[in-house]
């Protein structure tokens, strides 16, 4: 402890030392808050993306297929499944007075699929269908509707890619659609791209019949989506299309993991500049204090109490810059979301924009594995930047560093 304080003539090394101490306590701060806003938007997104999406997903082998009742009956039996519903998706091009954008048209039983009922920010969900007679109601995104300058009771017409055959010849399908509702997913690509509709009237739109895109299946854990596919797959015939949302989003999780990786790497050079920083400082108070070790070693101290002197001396450093950065880095990784809105209203500025980045905000969730291994990291590698300058200290010879004393 005599040696971490700042005496007089020896001021250059102990302050050396403890801005080791605080570079340690920087690199690991940044690195939990880092890992947690990175482990938040990874969250963040895949709830979201599921909000809306299914678990698995069971396509026939065209755009469309009628048989879907026989598969629907043997995909409810699986288990692990809590729901199968199927639904009718396909593009479209909305258009309200004078503005036009491409959206997916989606067309869900709406006795069953009460998903998007939560999400509903304004007017109400789609009322549904009394002896499959299309109500042609929908129900659309915030930003959607900002674009079209569409509110509840306007009425949108929608565009089916399918052409029908008029005097004039083939021309695409129009329909005048109600709007509703407006949701709010909190997901732009959903809010700006995506309208719901009855299964019934998309059906009578495209002139599908009973014919539908797909089934969608929620399961009781997520996570079970891979198994519950195989399962599936083997159940169905072979034309059948199986995917679960980990194979949909692959590319673009992994992109997030390894993405994560890498800033770790790059922000855990913080700590390792630190500990050379904190090698130095040790290395050179063990040259200031080459008489000090001499005189001890005179009077009896062995080279294992001498060596201990240093590790303590090291351990200290590295536990409180490592301490220090535990303590700040979780308070920040806890009030990180309140702490960025606080900064957006004072500097009347944007971090995260929607229409750029997949979420508006800054989520964090603290992973208690990723801060137990970097805390771990640190100390051991705190702990091997001791040993050099500890050994070096053992070996000072007394009567070398005593001859002109």
């Amino acid at each position: 402890m005599r040696y971490l304080r700042s005496q007089r003539g020896e001021r250059f090394a102990s302050l050396v030392g403890w801005s080791s101490a605080v570079g340690m306590a920087i690199g690991v701060m940044t690195l939990i808050v880092v890992m947690s806003v990175m482990n938040g938007v990874a969250t963040e997104i895949r709830d979201k993306i599921l909000g809306f999406s299914s678990h698995v997903e069971i396509q026939g082998p065209g755009d469309t297929f009628a048989n879907w009742s026989k598969w629907l009956a043997i995909v409810k039996k699986t288990p692990n499944v809590v729901q199968a519903l199927p639904y009718i998706s396909t593009q479209t091009l909305a258009n309200h007075r004078h503005k036009s954008t491409g959206a997916i048209l989606k067309g869900i039983d709406t006795d069953s699929d009460k998903t998007i009922a939560a999400f509903i920010s304004k007017g109400r969900f789609l009322t549904t269908p009394i002896n499959n007679t299309p109500l042609f109601e929908a129900v659309i995104g915030k930003d959607l509707a900002h674009k079209l300058s569409a509110s509840v009771g306007d009425n949108i017409r929608l565009l089916s890619p399918s052409s029908g055959i008029s005097p004039m010849g083939a021309s695409p399908r129009m329909r005048a659609f109600k709007v509703v509702g407006i949701f709010d997913s909190g997901f732009y690509e959903y809010d700006v791209g995506l309208i719901l509709t009855s299964m019934q009237a998309v059906q009578r739109l495209n002139r599908l019949g009973n014919e539908v895109t797909g089934i969608e299946l929620h399961l009781t854990n997520r996570d079970l989506a891979t198994e519950v596919s195989k399962q599936v797959r083997s159940s169905l015939p072979a034309s059948a299309w199986v995917t679960s949302w980990q194979q949909r989003h692959l590319s673009f999780f992994q992109a997030l993991k390894m993405e994560r990786t890498a800033m770790s790497i790059i922000l855990f050079l913080i700590v390792v500049v630190a500990i050379f920083n904190m090698v130095s400082s040790l290395v050179m108070v063990v040259m200031e204090k080459r008489k000090e070790i001499a005189i001890l070693k005179t009077i009896g101290a062995s080279n294992s109490s001498i060596i201990r002197i240093f590790l303590l001396m090291g351990i200290t450093l590295s536990s409180l810059g490592t301490l220090f950065g535990l303590v700040s880095g979780l308070f920040l990784s806890a009030n990180l979301e309140a702490i960025v809105a606080w900064i957006e209203k004072v500097s009347h500025t944007t971090f995260l924009s929607g229409d750029v980045y997949y979420i508006d905000h800054v989520p964090a969730i603290i992973d208690s594995s990723s801060v137990v291994m970097v805390t771990v990291m640190s100390l051991f590698m705190g702990v091997l930047a001791t040993l050099y300058p500890a050994w070096r200290a053992a070996k000072v010879p007394p009567a070398e560093a005593l001859r002109y004393e």
